[in-house]
């Protein structure tokens, strides 16, 4: 059915290729050209092209899609075909055969879907795909689904699922492809309307929207979806391979393959300007989303706390958000650290038949689990790993928390893997950072006990640090805890122009809980996503004030900094709070106190010079501190 290996021969002659080889000029024509101007230029350039036949397609594959293993790369699943696999016209589960994939569905083409047509067999677009993902697959737009059917046989799985569009703009049924494929099948539609222009206006489906966005093609919300798989998902040796097969075949090329920045040009971020042939603007930065550390308990007082964050490049400043919420009790089902692991790196056995003895809670059961630094490592890469939590009392709603990343390997390459979420038949995916992050999913519809964390295909490894599961929403539970007030006041505060990466927020409401973000202004001066959010709750007040009125005249000022100090030095200053005076709440006074004063001081708009103007030996020393922390 599918278990030969290719000829010697075929495998020499896809030996892959180091480098795209461009022929010469191949793209003159399109050099000086802008907008409409620069598509229709592409299209003289790529449109005439030798017409294969729809059987000589089995052979093209040879020459286009073998990967180094000797199977085809299928980028609907990971079954093993090659030239020798079932050619089936109908398949019952997954792994059952092949078929030849229009992955720009010939439906599309209105009535006309004869193989006379050039984009019926053109082999840019059509790709070996197992037969029963294709079929599930049918006509669906390309989209983004928050949750969706995968399908399975044995080691067999569907990369990639089938759902409820979830992308703002679009609401039918979609086929989301797997997060390595996405830039790939991008490419794939930015050549078929390019290739094609001279017929899209008379296609039809819902991501052609000709009659409102004309040469562009698509509709609006395709065209934000596909530039962000084609920024995320950039060209890969694969790719450029199968660019090289294809003009070797057909004798035309993806000009998105040879030269991404195109995108940008048609579509993108660069309209309106004029390719000059090769990309030869100033590299676009990298923009990443700051990462916010828990509060540092020493550092919260009755109305204030410091927020510190991961900082990220190319930033020019940073804005604070803090907003009060009103504190409510919350049904926590399952707490799970794997504090048993006891691991400094990745281990090699798998402990799927021991989790137990690495786990707090008794009863979790896996598949293909290995020990990892401070946490567990589910996959390999062959196999999907996954986790089954013990048997909970849970309702039809869930909210699970997964603190988790993506498995990264020696040379520091990610497998950019997703988490599966589920219980019984609802699940959710969450794309996972390298980094350790918490993500937050709301199952509705639950008819199972437990929950279940699986990777999505193998290949696609990750990281488990941590599961909680709360009874019912989670989400909504927050948000009817908002206190919706104006900006700017104790409860709610907006804090822009932050150069460091951390802030003290001062005169809060004493003993309030607060919810926290962080957010990126760049040095191009875009602004980035908001950051994970954190939650701090404040001292309470001390019987005679604030925490900080040292010396109980009603404020916290320098004053009290001078009283604080003068106590340290064994001297009986009169009056005096000692409660007030333990300002980081470790249960002791000392010169740590004098520091956290100083912070809450100069949060709260009070100056270095105010402060040295005391003439305080130990405050000067402690400014001075700080100077050289901040200049480091």
């Amino acid at each position: 059915m599918m278990k030969r290996c290719l000829p010697l021969l075929v495998g020499l002659l896809l030996c892959p290729v180091a480098m795209a080889s461009i022929p010469s000029g191949y793209y003159n024509n399109a050099i000086g050209k802008s907008d409409e101007a620069l598509m229709s230029a592409l299209e003289g350039i790529i449109y005439s092209h030798t017409q294969l036949t729809y059987a000589y397609l089995w052979t093209a594959f040879d020459y286009t899609d073998v990967g180094d293993d000797g199977y085809y790369i299928d980028m609907y699943s990971n079954c093993k075909y090659n030239s020798s696999a079932d050619h089936t016209s109908g398949a019952s589960y997954v792994g059952q055969g092949i078929n030849r994939e229009h992955s720009f569905p010939k439906s599309w083409w209105n009535s006309n879907q004869t193989t006379s047509l050039l984009e019926y067999t053109d082999l840019t677009h059509l790709i070996p795909t197992d037969a029963y993902v294709n079929q599930r697959r049918s006509n669906y737009a390309y989209g983004v689904c928050s949750s969706g059917e995968t399908y399975t046989n044995g080691d067999y799985t569907m990369l990639g699922k089938i759902g409820t569009s979830t992308y703002s703009g679009y609401t039918g049924t979609v086929y989301e492809p797997d997060d390595e494929y996405k830039g790939d099948l991008a490419r794939i539609y930015f050549y078929m309307v390019t290739c094609y222009k001279s017929d899209v206006s008379t296609w039809s489906c819902d991501m052609i929207d000709y009659s409102t966005n004309g040469y562009k093609a698509f509709s609006s919300w395709v065209i934000t979806m596909l530039m962000e798989w084609h920024r995320a998902d950039p060209v890969s040796t694969k790719e450029i391979n199968r660019n090289e097969g294809v003009y070797g075949q057909q004798g035309n090329r993806n000009p998105f393959v040879d030269h991404p920045e195109l995108a940008e040009y048609i579509w993108g971020t660069k309209q309106g300007r004029t390719w000059t042939g090769e990309d030869d603007d100033e590299p676009t930065i990298t923009k990443e989303t700051p990462l916010l550390y828990p509060a540092d308990t020493t550092a919260v007082t009755s109305s204030s706390f410091r927020a510190d964050w991961k900082g990220v490049d190319n930033v020019s400043s940073y804005t604070l958000y803090v907003n009060q919420v009103e504190t409510s009790d919350t049904v926590v089902l399952l707490n799970e650290t794997f504090s048993g692991v006891t691991a400094t790196s990745d281990g090699s056995s798998d402990i799927s038949s021991s989790l137990d003895s690495y786990a707090d809670n008794s009863g979790w059961t896996g598949y293909k689990v290995y020990e990892a630094s401070g946490g567990l490592k589910l996959g390999t890469s062959s196999a999907a790993g996954y986790l089954v939590s013990p048997t909970l009392d849970m309702g039809s709603v869930v909210s699970v928390t997964l603190n988790a990343a993506s498995w990264v390997s020696s040379k520091s390459v990610s497998d950019g893997a997703s988490a599966i979420i589920s219980c019984g038949s609802v699940a959710d995916t969450v794309a996972l950072t390298t980094s350790a992050a918490d993500y937050t999913v709301v199952l509705t519809g639950c008819t199972d006990s437990n929950i279940k964390i699986s990777c999505t295909a193998g290949k696609k490894r990750m990281y488990v640090y941590g599961v909680k599961v709360y009874e019912g929403d989670l989400n909504l539970a927050r948000a009817r805890r908002r206190v919706i007030v104006e900006e700017g006041d104790s409860s709610t505060r907006t804090i822009s122009g932050i150069t460091d990466t951390c802030y003290t927020v001062s005169a809060l409401h004493e003993g309030g809980t607060f919810e926290y973000k962080v957010k990126a202004v760049y040095t191009d001066g875009t602004t980035g996503d908001w950051s994970n959010i954190e939650y701090v709750t404040l001292a309470e007040a001390t019987a005679s004030g604030k925490v900080g009125d040292i010396n109980c005249d009603g404020e916290v000022n320098v004053g009290d900094v001078t009283t604080l100090i003068d106590y340290l030095l064994g001297n009986d200053p009169s009056p005096i709070d000692l409660d007030a005076a333990d300002v980081n709440k470790d249960n002791e006074i000392n010169a740590a106190d004098v520091s956290a004063l100083i912070d809450i001081l100069l949060g709260s708009g009070v100056t270095y010079i105010d402060l040295m103007e005391s003439g305080d030996p130990m405050i000067e020393a402690i400014l001075e501190d700080k100077s050289l922390r901040t200049a480091d």
